[in-house]
């Protein structure tokens, strides 16, 4: 009986060990239901509105430990505003300047919790090569089984205004183009 005791206690403080580890979820975007849009004032009379097509991601919540991290790239040259000259001009040298900057990350690696689910992620966005502080706002997150696959998927509204001139990008301010962004982000996730 005894050598089955000693064997049992250090199995317990293992599993125990792991248990903070399990109690975290990983989830990788879905990039066909993960879309970044943005709108902003346009002449000072209309919201100029467009989109981006192409991202990826993952992330790690915690809602127990109450930690995790988040990483999302989004493809600049995917641009859509639903006006060809204007996207031209987006992905050109005055706006995203894609040739140069391709890629519009966010990291976060603070994200507090609210009744276990996420409900704001702090984190650095770098935009044209410029990395600032952004807090996305996390609405409405739930969690369900995918109708086919049959594994667990989770998604949110995610919302932040940031300012583009703290970024560099300056063109047509402050009357042309609007300096303040407001983002509106639907985003989906698998559980692996």
């Amino acid at each position: 009986m005894r050598p089955a005791l000693f064997t049992a206690i250090p199995l317990a403080a293992v599993v125990l060990a792991c248990l903070p580890a399990l109690a975290q979820e990983r989830y990788n975007l879905d990039p066909s239901h993960t879309i970044v849009s943005f709108e902003i004032r346009h002449h000072g009379v209309s919201q100029q509105r467009g989109l981006f097509t192409r991202s990826q991601g993952s992330a790690v919540l915690d809602p127990q430990g109450g930690g995790g991290r988040i990483e999302v790239t989004i493809d600049a040259n995917s641009v859509v505003t639903g006006v060809d000259a204007l996207d031209r001009m987006l992905r050109g040298p005055t706006f995203f300047n894609t040739a140069l900057h391709p890629r519009i990350r966010f990291v976060a690696d603070s994200i507090r919790y609210a009744d276990g689910k996420p409900v704001e992620a702090s984190g650095q966005l770098t935009l044209l090569g410029v990395t600032r502080p952004v807090t996305l706002e996390i609405r409405d997150f739930t969690c369900t089984k995918h109708f086919l696959r049959r594994i667990p998927l989770c998604g949110a509204d995610v919302h932040a205004v940031i300012r583009r001139s703290d970024f560099g990008m300056t063109f047509g301010l402050p009357n042309l183009v609007g300096d303040e962004v407001r983002l509106a982000i639907q985003v989906e996730g698998f559980r692996e």
